[in-house]
């Protein structure tokens, strides 16, 4: 790919992260971003690093910058963040989140961050490592976490393939828990056919998820119905004890707990309706 045409997707690529999280910071969470855009943004991150250091004035970077932890060299320290990009970028890939190595990444970048703040407005590399800033945050989003990272901050994302398995997982123990009720003796007819539209409905859900997931489709609005879902059969579980199906329900919960996690939705967030996807 040239560099015109780099250019051009990173531009898309942060026009459509902007149009995605400008109202979300308001409304609640944004729309999970599919694999395939963490890696443009992961080329975006280290494409900016470049054109930082590439436009930041040679005495700086030769100079020793005093901060919380004492005294750190500058070009150390630069040529440090340019190894754990470059490695962000080769271990990323469909079987590996690299959340320990954005972790990484955030962490030695909001020491360049502090070093920045030192120095005058207008010097070299500012306008370079305000656009870098601006992307490592989009960065720290897709991870669960914000930029610059708290104390003890969580970074953790799960990809498209491990997502999508989480809600096929869903789906397979659905489907034996319906097989399960047919096996409950005590439940009445009319309670047991109503409660079976429910997990087919909920099984229809997870199959959905998971081939939207796949494909890199959005799929947030849906999950939140999945959780609907879910919920109401898990009042029907409450209300009629049946040990013999327990097991099979307890997998969808884990698993649903999986694709809760994969999309930043906490117990507050479920409760409310989606006022975005």
């Amino acid at each position: 790919m040239s560099k015109v045409q780099l250019r051009a997707n990173v531009i898309l690529l942060v026009s459509a992260l902007f149009l995605w999280a400008t109202p979300a910071f308001a409304q609640g969470p944004t729309e999970r971003l599919p694999d395939k855009d963490v890696k443009k943004l992961i080329d975006l991150v280290d494409d900016g690093r470049d054109k930082f250091e590439g436009n930041l004035d040679g005495k700086f970077k030769n100079s020793t910058f005093r901060g919380p932890t004492g005294e750190t060299n500058i070009s150390n320290l630069l040529k440090d963040y340019e190894d754990n990009t470059k490695k962000l970028k080769d271990r990323f890939n469909d079987d590996y989140a690299a959340s320990a190595e954005v972790a990484t990444v955030l962490t030695r970048a909001a020491t360049i961050d502090e070093f920045m703040k030192t120095t005058s407005p207008v010097m070299k590399g500012r306008s370079e490592w305000d656009a870098e800033m601006a992307s490592l945050k989009y960065l720290a989003g897709a991870y669960g976490a914000t930029f610059p990272l708290p104390q003890g901050a969580t970074v953790r994302r799960m990809n498209d393939k491990e997502t999508a398995a989480a809600a096929e997982a869903i789906a397979k123990a659905a489907d034996r828990f319906k097989d399960d009720l047919d096996k409950v003796t005590t439940l009445a007819k009319a309670d047991k056919e109503a409660a079976k539209k429910d997990v087919e409905l909920l099984i229809k859900q997870a199959n959905d998820i998971k081939d939207r997931t796949s494909d890199g489709k959005p799929s947030t609005a849906a999950v939140r119905q999945l959780v609907e879902q879910a919920a109401r059969l898990q009042t029907f579980v409450g209300a009629h004890p049946m040990p013999s199906a327990m097991a099979d329900w307890q997998t969808v919960q884990a698993s649903l707990g999986k694709v809760q996690q994969a999309f930043g939705l906490t117990e507050k967030e479920e409760t409310e309706p989606p006022s975005r996807v």
